[in-house]
């Protein structure tokens, strides 16, 4: 895949977007990449790069044509352009159409689910790898249960029936981004209750198979296993 650029950010003005492109300025192997960072506005995305000389690319989520021309310069497109339900669903489109590899950090599981079943063979026929949520509602749980799967399976050579999660204490707090995506959710819920019943369905993303987890409980109760009372996290659905 040749492009001009190996990543663009997507959303580098916002709150998280700064904390990407600091991150990826700061790494001795960014130096490698030819990546970019783009956003609706670029005196603002400017602003946010200060001297830092980094290429900057103009595209506006509302304006399809300049979203695929975007997607076009570039291998991969991280964005952290959220609400997604509300500003993502074209760029998935047009990454998906042109092969350009997509990463988010959504936790907008029903616009996953709709995302997946509008672009899952169009993706695979251009060879598009379109990659939701890799921010911190997986990377605790998943990244902890591939860990301890590994574990077992070495010390054991059997993975885990099954694995829990407790997070016992976490510091910092919402972006104003991931509240937006919080209130957005809820207003496409008023319009479509089936949303909810996405919601609480573990297995909705992967609709092929099956397995022991329920929906998550909603009310405090006693764990036998951690012998401790434990209530119900907010990322959890996620």
């Amino acid at each position: 895949m040749e492009r001009e650029y190996d990543i663009i950010v997507w959303g580098a003005s916002g709150f998280t977007g700064r904390l990407v492109v600091d991150y990826m300025a700061s790494q001795p192997a960014a130096s490698n990449l030819k990546w970019a960072v783009a956003g609706r506005n670029v005196d603002k995305v400017k602003n946010v790069l200060g001297d830092r000389d980094i290429p900057v690319v103009q595209a506006d989520s509302h304006d399809e044509a300049s979203i695929h021309a975007l997607v076009q310069k570039a291998r991969v497109i991280l964005t952290t352009v959220g609400p997604y339900a509300r500003y993502g669903s074209s760029l998935v489109a047009a990454c998906a159409e042109h092969g350009t590899h997509y990463c988010d950090l959504t936790g907008e599981v029903h616009w996953m689910r709709d995302m997946i079943t509008a672009h899952q063979e169009t993706a695979k026929a251009s060879g598009a790898r379109i990659v939701h949520t890799c921010g911190f509602d997986s990377i605790p749980s998943d990244l902890g249960v591939y860990f301890l799967q590994r574990h077992m399976l070495a010390t054991h050579g059997v993975p885990a029936k099954q694995i829990k999660y407790r997070p016992m204490a976490f510091s910092g707090g919402f972006s104003g981004g991931t509240i937006d995506s919080m209130m957005a959710m809820m207003e496409s819920a008023k319009e479509d209750k089936g949303i909810f019943k996405r919601l609480a369905d573990p297995y909705v993303l992967n609709d092929t198979m099956r397995g022991l987890d329920g929906p998550d409980r909603m009310s405090a109760y006693f764990d036998e296993d951690f012998d401790a009372w434990v209530g119900p996290f907010i990322m959890a659905s996620v």
